[in-house]
């Protein structure tokens, strides 16, 4: 509801994701150099993941908003909320105000880690950490980095927007947006505002409270559509005849309950 009536968005660093897979296929081991060179290798592989670990923030969407897996994961076991982004706005799709813009966010599922060298010839380094613009010519390393995951997770359909927060500490508004922070788990939350009407969907969840019932919703609606007047607002059910969720109008069948 706070997404909803505050028109913002939360970015996480990758070192609070619940994964300890993520950043692994980042840089390409070195095995086979003498074992000096190896181990000084890998101080300078680890400090390099820790710097992208903790001034990198992370946007994890979906493009399903009914997955029954995703619903019992992140959707409070159907009891929660799905919204749905626009994703066409300029907060996510900017190519100078994002490390990673959505529109080249596409998760990639693999079930073995990459770990060849890099084929591609960048013009320049990448400034690790420190790269607050979208890297064409990077487009290899960046992928390896933030958006190579295990196949176990590819049910998620995720696509991801990173954001580089360097300096956020100091200051709020950086090249890469302005952000407010909040704690959630004792974990920092990045939010980032978006602009009015980016908020396109809303779906409730089968497990949906007392309050949620069809004879209740009103409220909710109402409440929905004051901070959001052209959001379209849907309730999930369970198939009569699959393993699946079916989406309804909720507004409309608020409208017909007595």
């Amino acid at each position: 509801m706070k997404i909803i009536e505050k028109n913002s968005v939360g970015f996480s660093r990758p070192c609070d994701f619940n994964d300890p897979f993520e950043l692994a296929a980042s840089y390409p081991s070195e095995e086979g150099k003498n074992p000096i060179d190896f181990m000084f290798n890998e101080i300078r592989t680890w400090a390099k993941k820790d710097i992208w670990n903790r001034n990198t923030a992370i946007l994890s969407l979906t493009r399903q908003p009914l997955n029954a897996l995703m619903w019992a994961h992140y959707g409070e076991e159907h009891k929660g909320l799905v919204i749905g982004f626009d994703a066409k706005i300029n907060e996510f799709t900017c190519d100078k105000t994002n490390l990673v813009p959505v529109q080249y966010g596409n998760v990639i599922y693999t079930n073995k880690k990459p770990d060849t060298p890099f084929l591609s010839k960048p013009t320049e380094a990448i400034k690790v950490g420190e790269t607050f613009h979208f890297r064409c010519d990077q487009l290899e390393r960046l992928q390896r980095t933030f958006l190579f995951k295990p196949a176990c997770w590819s049910y998620e359909e995720e696509v991801r927007i990173a954001k580089c927060i360097k300096g956020i500490e100091k200051s709020k508004t950086l090249k890469s947006g302005t952000f407010s922070e909040i704690k959630v788990d004792e974990r920092p939350l990045y939010l980032l505002h978006i602009p009015k009407g980016a908020i396109k969907e809303i779906y409730v969840g089968v497990r949906r409270s007392q309050a949620m019932d069809l004879k209740n919703a009103k409220g909710f609606i109402s409440t929905a559509r004051k901070h959001q007047p052209d959001i379209k607002l849907f309730g999930c059910n369970i198939s009569k005849c699959s393993w699946e969720l079916e989406s309804f109008d909720l507004e409309k069948a608020a409208n017909n309950t007595c």
